[in-house]
């Protein structure tokens, strides 16, 4: 590695040559002079390092402080979202409050409305064709107990009653059949009831001796006319799928509904 030759030891270098000139003396001095140079230069040297080394911390502050400054503004930008996120729930959370606030109002508009929605079912069920009927009507009383139940919301008491109001349509596009136990003359005969949605409800035993259909104006059973006796036979097999679909007859009575 080559030396480089700085101006201190330049001057150290050319009073030795001149040194070797002169007197005792002289030659003290400038040894002396010489010695105290290279302190110089050695201090010089370490004040170099000194000032290189705090360059490199200089540096590495720059660099840290840059830094900082960066996680200072993403600082800036969170918080900033923070407090828009905080502004809007503190929004939604005065909305809340307010309707909360409307909820005894609501539920006292809102309960006679459901009640009067559980009478107009009972209503209808008992002018309807009196299929299923037992099981229709306890559904309506549990559609009032729901209303006097303290743990059953009103959202969910409106869900019921929608539900039954539904089941209610859907018999309407029913055909359906079942056995069912009826007293005749005294006697208990088992039979198969005969639903076409609301067109129709007959009952008739497998023999064929017993056949009657529900006469709406008379609100009674009446005898199945003989000429229906086969069609309700035929539509038997068919709803219970033991035989192809085919045209249907059957006895229809209208259905009168009186607007009060």
């Amino acid at each position: 590695m080559n030396k480089v030759l700085t101006p201190a030891r330049g001057a150290i270098i050319a009073a030795t040559f001149v040194g070797l000139a002169l007197p005792a003396m002289a030659q003290g001095q400038l040894s002396q002079t010489i010695q105290n140079g290279e302190r110089a230069t050695r201090s010089a040297e370490t004040v170099q390092q000194q000032i290189n080394q705090l360059d490199d911390e200089r540096t590495d502050m720059v660099g840290d402080f840059r830094t900082l400054l960066q996680r200072k503004d993403a600082a800036l930008l969170y918080a900033s979202q923070q407090e828009a996120a905080v502004a809007s729930q503190r929004a939604e959370l005065a909305s809340l409050e307010d309707q909360l606030g409307r909820v005894d109002e609501i539920t006292s508009q809102t309960a006679p409305m459901l009640v009067e929605l559980v009478d107009d079912l009972e209503a209808f069920i008992n002018v309807d064709l009196p299929f299923r009927i037992e099981a229709r009507r306890e559904n309506v009383a549990q559609l009032r107990a729901n209303l006097t139940d303290p743990s059953v919301s009103v959202p969910a008491a409106y869900r019921a009653i929608m539900d039954e109001y539904q089941r209610e349509m859907e018999y309407g596009r029913t055909t359906d059949t079942w056995k069912e136990d009826v007293d005749i003359d005294g006697k208990n005969v088992s039979v198969d009831m005969v639903l076409f949605g609301r067109v129709a409800l007959v009952y008739m035993d497998e023999n064929q001796r017993y056949g009657k259909r529900y006469d709406r104006p008379t609100k009674s059973w009446v005898d199945l006319e003989p000429k229906y006796k086969a069609e309700v036979q035929k539509a038997i097999r068919i709803i219970q799928k033991k035989r192809t679909k085919d045209m249907m007859y059957v006895p229809a009575t209208k259905m009168a509904v009186s607007a009060n």
